[in-house]
């Protein structure tokens, strides 16, 4: 694992934990890391990291819009 180290201003009072969270959820968000990937960053269980993701209004299913184009096509075959 990688450590990185980064200054916040003070007054942000940010916690380690909730810096972990807001890394994984932005790296999920992106696409740089698997639910599961992005869950363990943030020292969360999957349900945990899925309800976080719904407060901070982050969509679960995160796929590219041509791979999502493609499935609604293939479903359409069916």
């Amino acid at each position: 694992m990688k450590v990185v180290r980064l200054k916040f201003p003070e007054h942000l009072e940010l916690s380690e934990d909730e810096v972990r969270l807001l890394v994984a959820v932005e790296l999920y968000r992106e696409g740089k890391l698997t639910l599961k990937q992005a869950a363990e960053l943030a020292d969360l269980c999957v349900e945990d990291f899925i309800k976080e993701l719904g407060r901070r209004k982050v969509s679960v299913v995160n796929w590219p819009v041509e791979e999502l184009r493609e499935e609604l096509e293939e479903v359409d075959r069916l």
